[in-house]
């Protein structure tokens, strides 16, 4: 393993430009109608106890990586496979999110073949991932300035854009919890808070890991409030319906700003946003993929990997799927079936195992 560290807050960094990045994108919640917020502020509860659960393997195995203490766990044969299956499942993230942030840009650039975007944004990927974790984590450093400064512009403009309708977001559950739970359980816990398993391979990276476990859980916090504020904002600019039916609700939202005719068209800050926080999410599940695959195939430099799979990434995001809406039919298969395996199950697995294991060793 690289003998680079990352400070607790670069960790914060970069698990608020993760949780945003493509979460910002695609419509949140929009199953639960008006009671949306609802659902992202459960759902932040239930990611909140997923993350506790990451926290607990990092903390009983902190210089190993997950491929490691899998096989620690699991024992060598089975371990492996597991751990195979995770290379396969934190290539498989970077490719989702990859083709929603090329497919956000082709609205821009519509002209541009997803090709080319796709490819811009895995080279960029590429030369930091070669570069390391520390380098990636600085950036991020940097970055995390400007996009809270952008995202509190846009509030601040749309509530002086006098467009909000408060009345968008009555009457509060009027059919009950039914939906509202269905929508947490499992969309709004495993998008975007199931998806920080892959920081399972940055954890064993920090260099003060109890202030790294405090800071995680307060970026955890925080992105989700972010979340919960979009979405209302969303909810009482555009209204239900056109929440419902819109691809890229957040750019909607963004159009409707106009302050006195002078403040307005941010639609150019969203869309950096929104293409920061994809490269961020791309970069750290292909960083997971990279250095526990080559841990597993015993590659002491794992930078040999970073281009064979930003390879496979690039080419898997076009694979997927044929075209934008079935890409998005699959990721909501994807969140009730291989998100929550690999999230939640095998992680409680792992927890459930080392715990009877330790105590059958103490006896």
């Amino acid at each position: 393993m690289e003998k680079a560290k990352i400070s607790p807050y670069q960790l914060f960094t970069l698990i608020v430009l993760f949780e945003l990045g493509t979460a910002l994108i695609v419509p949140l919640g929009v199953e639960a109608k008006q009671d949306a917020w609802i659902a992202e502020l459960l759902g932040l509860a239930g990611g909140i106890v997923l993350l506790l659960h990451y926290f607990y393997l990092y903390h009983q195995y902190p210089d190993l990586l997950p491929t490691q203490y899998i096989r620690k766990i699991f024992g060598q044969y089975l371990g492996y496979l597991v751990s195979l299956l995770y290379i396969v499942f934190f290539i498989y993230g970077a490719s989702r999110d990859l083709r929603d942030a090329s497919e956000l840009l082709l609205l821009q650039y519509d002209r541009t073949p997803m090709f080319a975007v796709s490819a811009i944004i895995m080279l960029l990927v590429s030369y930091a991932l070669y570069h390391g974790i520390e380098v990636l984590a600085r950036t991020g450093e940097l970055i995390i300035v400007m996009v809270f400064l952008m995202i509190t512009l846009t509030f601040i403009s749309i509530i002086g854009s006098d467009v909000i309708r408060p009345e968008n977001l009555l009457p509060v559950l009027e059919n009950g919890w039914k939906p509202v739970l269905n929508t947490v359980f499992p969309y709004r816990i495993f998008f975007p808070h199931g998806e920080l398993i892959c920081f399972i391979a940055v954890f064993p990276f920090l260099n003060t890991p109890k202030t790294g476990m405090k800071y995680g859980l307060i970026a955890t916090i925080l992105s989700g409030l972010i979340l919960t504020v979009t979405i209302t904002f969303e909810l009482t600019t555009l209204g239900v319906a056109n929440l419902s039916t819109a691809t890229f609700p957040f750019l909607q939202f963004v159009e409707k700003i106009n302050i006195a005719g002078f403040i307005q068209g941010l639609q150019g800050f969203a869309v950096i946003l929104l293409v920061i926080g994809a490269f961020f999410k791309v970069a750290v599940f292909a960083f997971a993929a990279v250095k526990c695959a080559g841990d597993l195939f015993q590659i002491k430099n794992s930078r040999k990997l970073v281009t064979p799979i930003s390879l496979i990434v690039f080419a898997l995001s076009f694979a997927i799927a044929d075209n934008f809406i079935a890409h998005m039919e699959q990721g909501k298969v994807a969140l009730r079936t291989v998100f929550p395996l690999f999230g939640f199950i095998i992680p409680l697995l792992l927890i459930v195992v080392d715990f009877i294991r330790n105590r059958m060793r103490n006896k």
